[in-house]
């Protein structure tokens, strides 16, 4: 058997017109595209007028979905883009594909973002057409998938929902905190909400930090001891450590006390249960976060300020 190189013909010399050839082909051969799909098609229009526009090919589904087919026998363009977004609100589509020669980078990555962030059961597809010549006479469609919808992709997709979700709640916990916190300290009037689950303000002294804490289940105060030097660090909490009885009796309550000695830091920290990322817990756990933060603050300021009259190197 006689190997050849296959011969790639150019889409208009087989097809020069769009709509009056390659889509009324299409519509006719649509098991050349169902081959390459998890679903089968069943064509129900050409040129269906979706208000001024007209969607090349409206098919459905097995269990009767809308599925929409754009055609564009050049490289694609933001126009047919905007027309596909178009067609498929209006035909409130489960699956969109366009075919085209010529897909561009910038497209197919807009198609790969629409997999991730439209629901499961929405699937959007990206094929590049080519034209094989078999002999002299005949010749032979490639449909070759560039982008379509996969479990990973929706997973991931699902993934970046959650983090965007889990972002926007740590902002409106610091929004909603800072405005009970601010009226009872100072400390953090000039810091701004973040998407971080952490929110740091000043001691007066660099490289220690008051940090508070969100989770998904609860929060926390810490002290961190982050100095450039490991040795002075551990001086530093050493010296906490040895007014611990002071200063959980100025707070309280008991502290956790991390001298982490892997570590090139060290903490001092309260956690408050009552009070997490579930807004359901802000009515009564932000009051009670301000009233252990004025606490927390009251416990430790002499000995911070104390730290700070001291050459610890």
């Amino acid at each position: 058997m006689e190997i050849k190189k296959a011969e790639l013909l150019n889409v208009r010399e087989v097809w020069a017109n769009e709509p009056r050839n390659f889509t009324k082909w299409l519509a006719v051969n649509i098991d050349f595209l169902n081959e390459k799909l998890d679903i089968n098609l069943n064509v129900i229009q050409t040129e269906k007028q979706i208000g001024s526009f007209n969607v090349d090919i409206f098919c459905e589904d097995e269990q009767g979905n809308s599925v929409i087919i754009e055609n564009q026998l050049e490289k694609t363009d933001h126009t047919h883009l905007g027309q596909i977004l178009t067609y498929a609100v209006g035909t409130t589509a489960k699956t969109v594909i366009w075919i085209t020669p010529e897909p561009r980078v910038e497209h197919v990555e807009v198609f790969e973002w629409l997999n991730e962030i439209t629901p499961i059961d929405t699937s959007w597809y990206l094929f590049k057409l080519e034209v094989i010549k078999l002999g002299d006479t005949s010749v032979s469609p490639l449909f070759t998938k560039i982008s379509g919808p996969s479990q990973e992709v929706k997973n991931m997709g699902n993934e970046k929902k959650e983090v965007a979700e889990r972002h926007h709640k740590r902002v409106k916990f610091w929004e909603t905190l800072l405005v009970h916190l601010n009226k009872e300290t100072s400390i953090y009037r000039n810091v701004s909400p973040t998407m971080d689950n952490w929110l740091n303000g000043a001691t007066g002294i660099g490289g220690i930090i008051h940090s508070l804490i969100v989770r998904q289940k609860n929060s926390s105060l810490q002290l961190v001891i982050e100095k450039s030097s490991t040795e002075t660090n551990k001086k530093i909490y050493d010296y906490f450590y040895s007014c611990k009885e002071n200063i959980e009796k100025e707070f309280g309550e008991k502290l956790i006390w991390r001298r982490m000695d892997e570590n090139k830091s060290s903490r001092i920290q309260f956690d408050i249960n009552e009070c997490s990322l579930d807004s359901s817990t802000w009515e009564i756990g932000m009051p009670m976060f301000v009233d252990k933060f004025i606490k927390w603050q009251a416990a430790l300021s002499p000995h911070i300020q104390h730290i700070s009259q001291q050459d610890w190197k």
